[in-house]
């Protein structure tokens, strides 16, 4: 009964995370998400992507290094900052079998 007791006060009670424990993204922060390239502007530093969804949006990227290796058609998983701004991204594999 007393571990009982411990285990709940531990999972109520509040307690400081460590500096190495890493918190999941809020919906307000930075968002992981995917799509295929359309186009790709080199001057305007921007990219087009199609989503899922059929949706196609021109996106501003922070760091012309971002667009380095990538190409139309590229299936791609990026992520955005609060200004929707394409801030990490990362070409996915593909697949031979499609």
């Amino acid at each position: 009964m007393l571990s009982l007791i411990l285990t709940l006060a531990f999972l109520v009670l509040p307690y400081p995370l460590p500096t190495h424990v890493v918190v999941a993204a809020t919906s307000a922060e930075a968002a992981l998400l995917g799509g295929t390239i359309v186009s790709i502007n080199q001057e305007a530093l921007s990219l087009t992507i199609l989503f899922p969804t059929g949706e196609s949006r021109a996106l501003s990227v922070r760091d012309a290094r971002l667009l380095h290796g990538l190409s139309v058609g590229d299936h791609v998983t990026f992520e955005l900052n609060d200004e929707h701004t394409l801030i990490k991204i990362a070409k996915l594999p593909t697949d031979p079998a499609n």
